[in-house]
């Protein structure tokens, strides 16, 4: 997923390249996101392996286990989120902006 995070914002910085919306800054930033985007990969497949061990019958295991799920999730979520509001930024101004060069 982050491969393809990353081919989705080497298209969105060739538009930004011809319409000027969106910092290089904003870009940068994104692309370092990709690196935490990454770990939180790595977070939720460790997860994934120590659930298989979790106690169900320990309410504080299972607790434990899916509240870290909930941050990791949240935090997919803020990614995708993130990258998403450059895209909406190239999408309310990019037509405008080529038809004026």
């Amino acid at each position: 997923m982050e491969n393809k995070l990353r081919e989705v914002l080497v298209i969105l910085e060739k538009l930004n390249s011809k319409a000027n919306i969106v910092t290089k800054d904003d870009f940068i930033e994104q692309y370092d996101n990709l690196n935490d985007f990454k770990l939180l990969s790595k977070s939720l497949d460790e997860l994934l392996v120590e659930s298989n061990t979790v106690n169900l019958n320990d309410g504080n295991q299972v607790e434990e286990m899916v509240f870290e799920l909930h941050r990791i999730l949240t935090t997919f979520e803020w990614h995708f989120t993130e990258i998403r509001d450059l895209n909406i930024k190239i999408i309310k101004e990019y037509k405008d902006k080529i038809s004026k060069n």
